[in-house]
């Protein structure tokens, strides 16, 4: 039971700093009896284990939380190895971290007293799903050696997609990546995951689905052991790796799926082959063709020469034969040939006399055309016409065509056959007005 007891932290009425307050908090708890040996019972999450040696988790119960340390120097005396969901005992002595301003228990001795709540309800779903048979190997789909788009279903926002696509990236350029971008924690997870998946799961492209997280504590990754997120996985026609939480956790989604990947990187090489190693494989593929190719060319070159040489010792009347027929063969086509090219040429000479006797014929008459049209164009010269008796008035080098264009005082010339009349226009009369 603590004691109560009042302090006055500002006495001198001067404002106490934050760094004081801190310094003052860490002396009361670290300083106080009823801190020491405290005996506490809870259940784990977030455990860490770090290179040091030192171990860091959190001991929780339905309504609180405290962060733990339990350093190497402690826990060589353990004998068992605590993971997320066990529920234990703890004994240790409370401390405050001044730079934070946190408190947190420094466990001395750690003991089991029984399974977490969320490890019991993990158990009693697994059990259940594997009477089912939904955890049987004969219900796992192959994974396509080269999908033709790879689905991912994870949180766009954090790490593991950026792995997955560097991944991809190095091992095989341009292989697509279909994001289904779902929430991976909390109680609106389920429903997202579910969603997404299925709509992967109706992309005719996508040949493999991988469900991916980061590492998280036992209630960070709770939504993958939820039953309905379970079924929804088993129901999926398209094969499904998982790759949640770290290579130890192990959700009961992981059951269900075709595949197991201890990382979200694990699981891009898994769908991915190496281009590399394909092109090695495929340089080895083409010797070893290119040799065979030329072992069997060998066997039939000898071949075809053994069968030669028998050919020409018990056969040699058959390729005399044929040689004669070949011969024969040879001179009658060589016969046809000429003779239709006779006959073709011939053909060319019939068709080259007719086109020349009908292009003469077409240019006689042109020829005629032209005689008459140079008589029409003689008949009506200029000098035909004024052979024929009549004449010609001009006014300023122009004919003049019109009584309209006589002005009177214009000097007129009238030309004949033989020369040409000056005259002066002193009066004109339009016989539409006699």
């Amino acid at each position: 039971m603590l004691s109560s007891s009042s302090v006055n932290l500002s006495s001198s009425g001067r404002p106490l700093t934050v760094s004081g307050l801190n310094e003052w908090i860490r002396d009361y708890v670290e300083g106080h009896p009823d801190f020491k040996h405290l005996v506490v019972e809870g259940e784990i999450s977030g455990m860490t284990k770090a290179r040091s040696g030192h171990w860091y988790f959190t001991l929780k119960d339905a309504y609180s939380q405290i962060s733990c340390v339990m350093f190497q120097s402690q826990r060589r005396i353990l004998d068992m190895d605590p993971v997320d969901g066990d529920r234990v005992q703890v004994t240790g002595e409370l401390r405050h971290y001044a730079p934070r301003g946190s408190l947190q228990l420094q466990v001395m001795s750690l003991s089991a007293s029984g399974q977490g709540d969320l490890y019991r309800l993990y158990l009693e779903l697994k059990v259940r799903l594997q009477a089912e048979g939904l955890l049987e190997a004969v219900h796992k789909k192959a994974i396509p050696a080269y999908p033709a788009t790879v689905g991912v279903v994870t949180s766009p926002d954090g790490a593991v997609i950026h792995d997955i696509q560097r991944t991809v990236e190095r091992r095989f350029p341009g292989l697509p990546i279909l994001l289904a971008p779902s929430l991976v924690q909390g109680e609106a997870a389920v429903s997202s995951l579910i969603k997404a998946l299925r709509a992967l799961d109706q992309r005719l492209e996508v040949e493999v689905i991988i469900l991916a997280r980061g590492g998280g504590s036992m209630e960070d990754l709770w939504c993958f052991n939820n039953e309905a997120l379970v079924r929804a996985v088993f129901a999926l026609e398209t094969p499904v790796i998982t790759a949640i939480g770290h290579e130890t956790d192990l959700t009961l989604v992981d059951f269900v799926a075709d595949l197991r990947a201890p990382t979200p990187t694990a699981a891009a090489e898994l769908v991915t082959p190496d281009q590399q190693d394909l092109m090695r494989q495929i340089h080895v593929a083409q010797q070893s063709a290119g040799n065979s190719l030329q072992r069997q060319c060998l066997l039939l070159e000898q071949g075809l020469d053994g069968l030669e040489e028998s050919l020409e010792r018990d056969y040699g009347y058959l390729i005399d034969h044929c040689d004669a027929t070949m011969m024969d063969l040879e001179q009658r086509i060589r016969r046809g040939l000429l003779q239709k090219l006779f006959n073709q040429e011939q053909a060319v000479h019939d068709l080259t006399h007719r086109l020349g006797r009908g292009i003469e014929q077409q240019l006689d008459s042109m020829e005629q055309t032209c005689f008459a049209f140079m008589r029409q164009a003689s008949a009506l010269d200029i000098q035909s016409v004024l052979q024929r008796g009549f004449s010609v008035a001009m006014m300023d080098g122009k004919v003049l065509r019109s009584i309209q264009d006589a002005k009177p005082g214009a000097r007129l010339e009238t030309r004949f056959v033989d020369g040409k009349v000056l005259s002066k226009i002193e009066d004109s009369e339009n016989y539409r007005q006699l």
